[in-house]
């Protein structure tokens, strides 16, 4: 057994259980191994989670470079964009192993770890320089950046693949890290699929988009936004999940936190798992009935979706054990008998008139942008007072995309003859 068994291993073993534990145990096993034989190449886990990063990072370059070389030389931002997307789309969709463990380091503080800042430093150590649409200039405090939002679309779009192709048969949690094959003409839809979204976003109308009267609407909707606890029992199941993580939140813990009895807590829910679903929909439910709530205070689809936007964040800052527990299913894809509510997805179904985007991966991804842009403030600040500054530079990159995001020449006030007349006509047909 050499040091890279050990590591491919470790790829394999706490990838296809998407890190939920990290058990040197486990990993042993796989290798047919004592744990002492483990501790003879690596002195403890957090050596090995480097050894991880850095066999990830010397993968990724060596099979990005020739692609970023060139990339520097076309003047064309648009093309630059599409060199850069189709080659990691090409190599996270080759390497599944790798695209999870990415995914998990990127989102959380625990070991594996490295931020979006390390990432790029890693990268570069490596000889790649990402030359998105050049050097653009981005305060250094400013938040969210575009490079963080273009990124996470990038993932969201590797993800979307995943869950198109790979083997309907095959749970995502059954133990399989399956990479797939892709046809040249599969992987130009996917690219240009995602390079429209970050390029273009939703394709507002940029005059539209300029005139949106920001604090207005978050006047009108701050009061509904901010919607009572609820349940006090399912908030103690939220603490507790939200603290331990789904896996190890038991019900024992749930029952001393809310001040009943095991048998007492059973009355309620009939298993662990009934409780986390319980739990999920009904955060679902409310999140979709408030977005509903604030989008009906305007007719005008732009400031809908501002709306939107605002809504579920302000809910979510009120709310961190359930920003954290909602965390968890997207991290480690703890599977449950729920569904989101078809709310969630109808509103964005009068955007897509004339994009070749369902209105399903349009909730998901505007709803994953938020959460990740939530969790990493969170994260770095243990604060979720998140200036509502970073929302309106949220929206604008939904709905117009990168360009939108640079040239912001709006004032918040919107000028006469105005409107969302267009966008009105367009969902209406």
């Amino acid at each position: 057994m050499t040091r890279n068994d050990i590591i491919n291993a470790a790829f394999n073993v706490w990838g296809r259980g998407f890190y939920k534990t990290t058990s040197l145990s486990e990993l042993a096993k796989a290798l047919g191994v004592s744990k002492a034989a483990l501790y003879r190449h690596f002195p403890d886990k957090d050596a090995l989670f480097e050894a991880m990063n850095s066999r990830f990072f010397d993968d990724y370059a060596e099979a990005l470079k020739p692609e970023m070389d060139r990339a520097r030389t076309v003047s064309d931002k648009r093309e630059k964009l599409l060199i850069m997307l189709r080659i990691i789309i090409k190599y996270f969709a080759g390497n599944f192993s790798f695209f999870i463990f990415v995914l998990f380091a990127m989102n959380k503080t625990g070991k594996p770890g490295f931020h979006l800042k390390r990432f790029l430093m890693e990268v570069e150590k490596r000889g790649i320089k990402f030359p998105f649409l050049g050097k653009v200039p981005i305060p250094k405090n400013e938040y969210p950046s575009l490079a963080f939002l273009a990124g996470m679309t990038v993932f969201f779009g590797v993800k979307l693949l995943y869950t198109k192709y790979r083997d309907p048969n095959i749970s995502l949690t059954e133990g399989v890290l399956m990479e797939i094959s892709l046809t040249e003409e599969e992987l130009r839809s996917s690219v240009d699929s995602t390079v429209e979204k970050i390029w273009r976003g939703l394709r507002f109308d940029k005059n539209l988009i300029d005139g949106v009267p920001f604090e207005k609407l978050e006047g009108l909707a701050a009061g509904l936004a901010k919607s009572p606890e609820g349940d006090p029992l399912l908030k103690a199941v939220a603490e507790v999940v939200a603290e331990a993580g789904p896996w190890r939140a038991s019900m024992e813990t749930v029952a001393r936190r809310s001040g009943l009895s095991k048998s007492g807590l059973y009355a309620h829910f009939r298993s662990k798992r009934d409780m986390l679903s319980r739990l999920f929909m009904t955060e679902f439910e409310r999140i979709a009935e408030i977005a509903a709530a604030c989008s009906g205070l305007s007719p005008l689809w732009e400031e809908r979706l501002y709306l939107v936007i605002f809504s579920v964040t302000e809910y979510l800052r009120s709310r961190p054990e359930v920003l954290v527990t909602m965390d968890w299913v997207r991290i480690q894809r703890l599977e449950l008998d729920i569904s989101l509510p078809l709310q969630l997805h109808d509103f964005f179904s009068g955007l897509t008139v004339d994009l070749d985007i369902s209105s399903t991966d349009i909730s998901e991804w505007v709803f994953l942008l938020i959460g990740i842009m939530l969790m990493r403030y969170y994260h770095s600040e243990n604060s979720l007072d998140l200036p509502n500054e970073a929302l309106r530079k949220l929206f604008r990159f939904v709905s117009l995309g990168v360009e939108g995001f640079l040239n912001s020449g709006g004032n918040g006030k919107r000028t006469a003859g105005r409107g969302g007349s267009q966008k009105q006509e367009r969902a209406s047909k």
